[in-house]
This record gives structure tokens, C-alpha cells and sequence, in this order.
């Protein structure tokens, strides 16, 4: 659909960013898609200094954005992206956004969101710092609502044929959060709810709650040596995976300091939450444990797989342990054993502390590393970055994360991993950041709390059920 010329023409001081849908529809049937456009007037009032600028082919404008049903509260995130005109390239010109979003729910959408950052600013580069949280509102018409109808009943994606869908088997399903009493079944075989009753329901497949049990006999069977590489966010589902679930396992823990965000002053005797080498032995009866006395590090006994846990700050310079060791001379293998799988978790650090150069060249040696250390039979999962919003680090620390930036540094991972391993590896995105993101806008600022970005222990439980259902599912 063509823009209107009109667009290019406003500025600041005559309308604030709005959203826009051109053509309205009366109503769409379930499964199509509609046309949303996100207008930021170019500014006229004052001059900027040229200090921020994006990263290549990405936005100048920081914008988040989300359709949200009126009577379900689900939450559909709008990927927009710049309007294909040169424009959009110049810091002082309007700038116009698009998405085609798909929608696949029965209900009445209308769309809510904000102008995280102008200019760039959500793009602290060196030796840029980051600049305060100060959200515009998304100016949105009274009449901009999009009604999406199953007119014959037979959508595909209705919650009365999901217990007919194939379990799933994915890594990364497209999903949203449903509540609770808007589910027609019985909700025993699906995973638990998050603190505010919605559960995570895929649209292609079911996702079935696999016990913590299964899961760890399944280890065995399938998967009896597992690399895992990551930070406090892989302490966490380590955790529940370690305990068979019953880390922060109450609604009494639910909403104590350690469930919630900050677990590393937590007692806890199965493994060493500061050690920066784990090996921890699994089985279905007592969970995981560091073994004692002598042992193997390259197998575990009978009756048991291995976890081999390697606690990184991402891949940062000046860490307790330099990351580079446990893969020099290409005896990963060697050293901690032959792994079915590899999962790998990145950027949760790096964004707010390395530049993207610098970056990026930390991640050529990485997957340079895996490439020459793993053998083909090796499956490389990449965890995205823990999802991260509605706020910014303006204390000393300067970490540079924001939304966007996040986002940017993930797709570098998932990218680079791709190109460079898909030849010799299986490779698979375990998307939690998407699951996050789904969330309604007012669960996802409950995050702001949390210092260390970290998701709260109902999350993680559900993170953990796409890995077990991708790995361990029918």
C-alpha cells in the first residue's frame, strides 16, 4: 500500500508520533494480516549535536509497539521496519515505520506503544553513555481498532482444537500468553502459569508439561552429555533443572527476592553458583549434583548424563576466567567430553559492555572455536538474550543494554551461528527473549525491578518447557 506523501510532511510541532492503518477493514478473518505504519515527525524545535547513530540497517527511532485484544489482554509485538524510501535515511527527516502483523486470535485489537528513544539514543556506542528512559506515548485515533473474526469456525489457532495440534518440536514456536479462564480445558497437561495466570500457548504446536523427572531420564536416554555456556540467567534454569523443579517450585516462594530477580546470595548445595567449571551429574530420583572425590570429567556413571557448565560473563575481557582457555588447541572434547548437545547464551552482557566491533570480533573467534572443537554430530543451540525493556542503566555502571540494542546483538548471534555452522551442525534458536516479549506491556515493565535482568522463576519454568518439549517431545 502506497505511503501518503502527506507523512513526509509533518513535524514535531504539529503532531506527535502516531500510529496509523490505512484502508481500514470492517473486520479481517483470522490468520490474515493488516497494515500498521508508525509515523515520528522529524523535529524542527532545536538542533541535535550528531553524537548517536545506528547500526547498519537498523532504525534511527526506537519503537515499541504492540496490538493488544480488548477482551483476551493478548499481546501481539509489531516488528516494524523503515519504509523503503531514502528519507528514512536522513537523522532529520520524518521517519516512517511498516509491519504486516498476522493476527490470529478472535477479538478486537487496537494498538498501544512508545517512542523508546530518538536519534539513535538507544545506541550508547562508545564513547557515548546511555541516555535516561523517557518514553513518548504512540499517538493512537479512537477509531483505530481491528476486529479479526473466524467467520466459518474453523481457525486453525481456536484454543478448541488445541489439544488436537502436534505436540511440538521446536525450539522456537510462535506463541502468546492466554489467560487462564479463557482456556476451554482442562490446563493440567500445559505448562503453569506466570504471576499474573497466563499460560505460553504456541499456535503450531502443543506445548505439554513434561515433569522435571521425564526430563532428566530423557538426558540419559537421548542426551547423556551436554555443554551448557552462559551467565546468571543459565544459573537460574540450571537450577530448576538441578532440583527437579523444586527451586522457587511454591506460589509461597513465587514472589521472594531470589525467585524474583536476585538468587546469588541463595544458599544453594548442587552445584557452585561461583564456580566458573561445573559438572554436574543428573538422574530422574535425586536431580542433578556436582559429583565428589574423584571422577570422570568426560562422562558421567551409569545411570546418569552429564551437565558441563561453563559460567561466563558472555564474552567480555577481564573474567575470572578467560573464556577463550576451555576451547584452546580444540581439546573442548578432550577435556569435558563428546556433547549430543551445545547450548550456547550471549549478549546479556555484551550489549551493555562491549562495543558492537569489538563484539563481533569476539564472536568470529567463538564460533571459529566451535567450529574447529565440536564434532558434526553436536547440535549448537543458541539461547537469545534475556528480553529486555522500559528502561536504561544511567547509574555508574553505564551498561549500554537497551531494547533494540538487545535485539541487535542477538540477531548478530543467530546470524553468524547459521552462516558459519549450518554445514556441519544442526543448529537451533531457543528464542526466550520472544517469549518475554509476548508478554502484556504491563508484565514486561514489572522487570524494571530487576537490576540484573533476570526473569522471574515462573518464566524460567516456561523457557525451560519449550527446551524439554524441543528435546524430549513425541
Amino acid at each position: 500500500m502506497p505511503v501518503p506523501p502527506w507523512y513526509w510532511d509533518i513535524a514535531n510541532n504539529e503532531s506527535p508520533a502516531f500510529v496509523d492503518i490505512q484502508g481500514l477493514p470492517f473486520a479481517i478473518e483470522v490468520g490474515e494480516t493488516v497494515c500498521v505504519r508508525v509515523v515520528i515527525p522529524k523535529d524542527v524545535t532545536k538542533h541535535k549535536p550528531m553524537m548517536f547513530v545506528p547500526f547498519p540497517g537498523t532504525p534511527w527511532d526506537s519503537i515499541m509497539l504492540d496490538l493488544v485484544g480488548n477482551n483476551t489482554g493478548i499481546s501481539v509485538p509489531v516488528e516494524l521496519n523503515p519504509v523503503d524510501d531514502m528519507r528514512n535515511g536522513d537523522r532529520s527527516s520524518t521517519h516512517v515505520y511498516e509491519a504486516d502483523v498476522l493476527l490470529r486470535d478472535v477479538d478486537t485489537y487496537r494498538p498501544k506503544g512508545y517512542v523508546e528513544f530518538r536519534d539513535a539514543q538507544w545506541n550508547p556506542e562508545d564513547p557515548q553513555e546511555p541516555q535516561p528512559y523517557v518514553p513518548e506515548k504512540l499517538y493512537v485515533s479512537y477509531l483505530l481498532e481491528i476486529p479479526v473474526v473466524d467467520k466459518h469456525g474453523k481457525s486453525p489457532y481456536s484454543l478448541n482444537n488445541y489439544l488436537q495440534l502436534p505436540q511440538c518440536n521446536v525450539s522456537n514456536p510462535e506463541g502468546r500468553w492466554v489467560s487462564i479462564g479463557d482456556i476451554p480445558f482442562d490446563v493440567a497437561t500445559l505448562p503453569l502459569p506466570d504471576n499474573n495466570g497466563r499460560i505460553w500457548m504456541p499456535y503450531s504446536c502443543q506445548l505439554k508439561r513434561i515433569s522435571y523427572k521425564d526430563f532428566a531420564q530423557c538426558l540419559i536416554e537421548k542426551y547423556p552429555s551436554m555443554h551448557v555456556f552462559g551467565d546468571s540467567n543459565t544459573r537460574r534454569y540450571l537450577k530448576k533443572i538441578t532440583t527437579l523443579g523444586e527451586w522457587c517450585g511454591t506460589t509461597e516462594e513465587h514472589n521472594t527476592t531470589g525467585c524474583i530477580c536476585e538468587d546469588y546470595v541463595d544458599p544453594f548445595d548442587r552445584f557452585s553458583i561461583h564456580a566458573r567449571k561445573s559438572f554436574i551429574d543428573m538422574d530422574p530420583l535425586d536431580g542433578g549434583r556436582t559429583p565428589s572425590g574423584e571422577f570422570s570429567m568426560t562422562s558421567a556413571p551409569a545411570n546418569k548424563s552429564r551437565i558441563f557448565f561453563h559460567k561466563w560473563e558472555g564474552l567480555m575481557e577481564k573474567q575470572l576466567i578467560d573464556w577463550q582457555d576451555v576451547f584452546k588447541d580444540n581439546k573442548i572434547e578432550t577435556l569435558y567430553g563428546h556433547p549430543q548437545v551445545a547450548i550456547f547464551s550471549l549478549i546479556n552482557w555484551d550489549s551493555a559492555f562491549l562495543s558492537r566491533a569489538r563484539f563481533l570480533w569476539y564472536l568470529d573467534l567463538l564460533v571459529d572455536y566451535i567450529d574447529r572443537g565440536y564434532s558434526a554430530s553436536t547440535e549448537i543451540i543458541v539461547r537469545t538474550g534475556q528480553y529486555y525493556c522500559c528502561r536504561s542503566d544511567v547509574s555508574a555502571k553505564k551498561r549500554k543494554y537497551s531494547r533494540l540494542r538487545n535485539k541487535s546483538f542477538d540477531q548478530q548471534v543467530i546470524d553468524e551461528f547459521k552462516r558459519r555452522l549450518s554445514a556441519k551442525h544442526k543448529v537451533s534458536i531457543w528464542d526466550v527473549s520472544a517469549i518475554s516479549e509476548n508478554l502484556p506491556y504491563e508484565t514486561r515493565k514489572q522487570a524494571v525491578v530487576c537490576a540484573s535482568n533476570h526473569a522471574r522463576s515462573e518464566i524460567v519454568e516456561t523457557e525451560n518447557q519449550v527446551l524439554f518439549n524441543y528435546l524430549c517431545g513425541a
